[in-house]
């Protein structure tokens, strides 16, 4: 991964490519996790397109908000194109990479963007849940969705950055809309909720009595797991609360539930890491059906290409260490 641009990477008669920089990266870093499921991607897209502005002439930009999420969205829906194939050869199933950075805000950086939607995307957490569900759209249903739902865009400002027409936006809006209706929209549980689900799954860990936490599953609950062929997994979803019970029990008895739990601040409340001693970490992300009653999917990641970001236990600003689960 390309390093990010510091202060210092626009030369002193540049002032006003690093007052861009300084202004719009952390919107642009909300933008590009959401198109791309991976926070370290986002980092090489904003990195590219500040890269690409500092190397061409270019005249004041009149409007630099919108000229820089299009020059992202583009840059974003190359990669998604370009991964496609990867995707098609992945070992089993593929999830987004989790946010272990605190959520950027207009504070982090001193500056404010000043539109209430602006501030908005950079307080918000990500669900994980929802990004898995994007991925079952196209790059440009994607694209329409993330930037209307996140910024407002009305269908005539998406026509002017996509370079189609009202009527081409309106039915990828509503093609991507369809698509995750079918899977229903995620549902966000107030955290003390979300932490009451996750105490149960945590007792179960720590006791070895799955019972109370399966019970909490609705009956047609999945678990997918993403060991991306270097973390042993299940290479196929597991369906239905009886079958993820007995996974975890037996998963339990080996050992790899030991270790001590953290906060995953970008994806918010429903999602936690369980560092494991001497063994790859796992990130653990819930999503609950309609009316909030019961979990109706688990999302178990452990590819460590996917955790590069992930601050060790024990270093400067490592995530705060949570309760341990003994063996």
């Amino acid at each position: 991964m390309s390093e990010l641009p510091s202060e210092s990477f626009f030369p002193i008669e540049e002032p006003g490519l690093e007052e861009l920089y300084l202004t719009y990266k952390p919107l642009l870093l909300s933008l590009g996790y959401k198109l791309l499921g991976s926070r370290t991607e986002a980092e090489d897209a904003v990195h590219d397109v500040f890269l690409s502005l500092r190397q061409s002439a270019h005249e004041p930009l009149r409007h630099p908000k919108a000229y820089l999420v299009k020059l992202l969205t583009n840059r974003c829906l190359n990669l998604l194109k370009a991964g496609r194939r990867r995707r098609e050869t992945y070992p089993g199933s593929w999830l987004p990479e989790p946010d272990f950075s605190v959520a950027d805000h207009p504070g982090a950086e001193g500056r404010d963007p000043g539109e209430p939607g602006e501030q908005l995307i950079l307080r918000e957490t990500v669900s994980y849940a929802l990004l898995v569900l994007l991925q079952e759209l196209t790059p440009q249903e994607r694209a329409v969705f993330v930037l209307r739902e996140s910024l407002g865009y009305d269908y005539k400002e998406l026509a002017a950055l996509l370079n189609k027409t009202e009527p081409s936006c309106r039915k990828l809006f509503s093609r991507a809309k369809a698509k995750l209706g079918k899977s229903g929209p995620p549902v966000e549980k107030p955290p003390a909720d979300a932490e009451a689900f996750i105490r149960t799954f945590l007792e179960a860990a720590a006791s070895g009595r799955f019972e109370p936490f399966v019970r909490l599953l609705a009956e047609e609950a999945v678990m997918v797991s993403d060991g991306g062929g270097k973390v042993r997994s299940a290479l196929v979803p597991i369906e239905g609360r009886a079958r993820i019970g007995a996974f975890f029990t037996g998963i339990r008895k080996k050992g790899s539930l030991h270790g001590s739990v953290r906060p995953v601040p970008g994806n918010g409340p429903a999602s936690f890491v369980l560092d494991r001693p001497g063994r790859p970490p796992f990130v653990f992300s819930f999503a609950w059906t309609a009316d909030g009653s019961r979990i109706s999917a688990i999302y178990l990641l452990s590819n460590p290409d996917k955790l590069t970001l992930l601050p060790p236990l024990g270093e400067s600003g490592a995530l705060p260490p949570g309760p341990l689960l003994p063996e």
